[in-house]
């Protein structure tokens, strides 16, 4: 036998504990994430297992009503804490008024009823309150951090312990005759159902941390206002492009992009305007590239890619798509006149047989860049042997 009040007195510390961590993370830095709305389930599935709890000094009638009421509202709760972290926004607002209302005219309806029929309904209540939540975390959220796959499964175990509860008290209604009943069916159903939920919070603070650490991850990495990857991580996938290139035997292409006279923009339209103008050159761009392709940007308004087992023809091809891409771009901000952009391209390619590093093959598309742009701009020039390491123009208004 389990003894009952023992048993709620440690579902009531396990929500206090875990409604105390959830608050500790929201007076970090994690205050932006979605903890508080957790935090918030958390404290009211404490108070209505406190409610039921007290029905050893309170009418059944007030404790059922509000006891139920509230577990009703806390598991709502958790599911619009699902959505707004793996959907971005908030559950139907229908449904905050269907789930906890439900659970309470049910109870309110069934308060004359045996406690084992009551038993039996509620606990399908509860399930069915789980289901939105479940349905997220089991189709877009397991695709999202792996500990959000813990959540998902801990909601489903308590579903079907729920369920299996509601089996349970209409099989067994000698085991339903009191709340506070010591039986081993209504007190392991009781505990697995809700100790699930714990479980699940504590799974859903992973999911956060987790989310924070790929949001570094991603700072480090990419260039926060086009989204490709930065000089660094991009000169890394570079050297490994080369190192595979040589062992599958295959070329590698290296691309530097440079905006034609885009000091110019800046100065004619605003900051704002060129910022605006790096992202539709960047869309541009990527809707032509593989997945395998990489773009980084090299700094200010030069670009780089790397087009693994690409050889000078395919490359070729793919920047003079690309530079009459660019060329036929009408580019509004604020509501501005439209204005057009032009790039010029540099590129180089490492053979297998060339053993060469990344630094020789980036001053190869160096100064074939410069060659495009010393031609009139609006170029693609292919490095050819024999050509003499040279600086760029030094007018920054006609770079």
């Amino acid at each position: 036998m389990i003894h009952i009040p023992t048993l709620m007195l440690a579902l009531l510390s396990g929500f206090a504990m875990l409604g105390i961590q959830l608050w500790m993370a929201r007076r970090s830095r994690l205050r932006y994430l979605d903890l508080g709305v957790w935090t918030w389930g958390s404290w009211i599935l404490l108070l209505g297992f406190s409610m039921l709890a007290s029905r050893v000094f309170l009418p059944t009638w007030i404790s059922a009503l509000a006891g139920n009421g509230l577990i009703a509202l806390g598991i709502v709760v958790y599911c619009e804490g699902i959505y707004r972290h793996v959907l971005g926004r908030s559950m139907p607002r229908w449904w905050w008024w269907c789930g906890p209302g439900a659970a309470w005219l049910l109870t309110a309806w069934m308060l004359t009823w045996p406690l084992y029929l009551r038993t039996a309904a509620i606990s399908l209540v509860f399930a069915s309150l789980l289901l939105p939540g479940i349905a997220v975390l089991l189709s877009v959220g397991w695709r999202s951090e792996y500990s959000l796959r813990s959540v998902g499964i801990t909601l489903v175990m308590a579903a079907a312990s729920l369920v299996l509860r509601a089996v349970h008290a209409w099989r067994h209604p000698e085991d339903y005759q009191n709340l506070m009943q010591s039986s081993l069916g209504q007190g392991l159903t009781f505990l697995f159902s809700f100790i699930c939920l714990i479980g699940a919070g504590f799974g859903f603070v992973l999911a956060n941390f987790e989310r924070v650490a790929r949001r570094m991850e991603d700072m480090a990495s990419i260039d926060a206002l086009t989204g490709c990857l930065n000089r660094g991580t991009a000169d890394a996938l570079l050297r490994h492009e080369l190192e595979r290139g040589r062992r599958e035997f295959q070329p590698v292409a290296l691309v530097l992009l440079d905006l034609d006279h885009f000091k110019v923009i800046n100065d004619t339209h605003g900051h704002s305007a060129g910022d605006t103008a790096l992202q539709y050159f960047v869309t541009e761009v990527r809707q032509r590239l593989r997945a395998s392709d990489v773009m980084g940007r090299w700094g200010g308004e030069e670009f780089v890619l790397v087009l693994p087992g690409t050889d000078t023809v395919g490359a070729t091809r793919l920047v003079e798509q690309i530079r009459e891409g660019v060329a036929a771009l009408q580019i509004r901000h604020d509501g501005g006149e439209p204005f057009g952009l032009t790039v010029s391209a540099g590129i180089a390619v490492a053979q297998p047989v060339q053993q060469l590093g990344a630094e020789q093959l980036f001053t190869r598309a160096d100064q074939a860049l410069y060659v495009a742009k010393g031609e009139g701009r609006n170029r693609v020039h292919v490095y050819q042997e024999g050509m003499t390491s040279r600086a760029h123009p030094q007018d920054p208004a006609t770079a």
